[in-house]
């Protein structure tokens, strides 16, 4: 889309995680909003969706924890690019936001009209 008319944006976490494997946990908040501790199954989707703040400073960040690695990060905070950065990664103006959590880490990326998507790595698990 090439202007977000709705203002409504989207942040899927994929759990790409191999079988057999420790649980996958997060915890995914904003300043308004906090999801809780959440232990999504084995290719599953969690997501949510909502609307930039008037000012445009909306910030979502989850925290990963998977066996002894974890990592935490902002999966949102510009209305642009998903992230600060994501220009990299995603076209101008895009609302669905999605990250593929894998053994090596962390994918970041959207889909396109056709539902294809196309995540790159962003980051890696970091030893807790």
């Amino acid at each position: 889309m090439p202007f977000n008319i709705t203002g409504e944006y989207e942040v899927h976490i994929l759990n790409n995680l191999p079988p057999n494997t420790p649980m996958l946990q997060l915890h995914c908040a904003s300043a308004d909003d906090d999801f809780g501790h959440q232990y999504p199954d084995l290719g599953k989707d969690y997501s949510w969706s909502f609307k930039n703040n008037l000012v445009g400073s909306t910030l979502y960040f989850c925290h990963f924890w998977w066996g002894f690695k974890e990592n935490v990060f902002d999966v949102f905070n510009d209305a642009h690019y998903c992230i600060h950065g994501g220009d990299k990664f995603v076209p101008y103006d895009t609302t669905k936001c999605i990250y593929g959590v894998q053994e090596d880490g962390f994918y970041f990326g959207t889909e396109n009209f056709m539902g294809k998507q196309n995540l790159t790595k962003y980051a890696d698990w970091l030893s807790s």
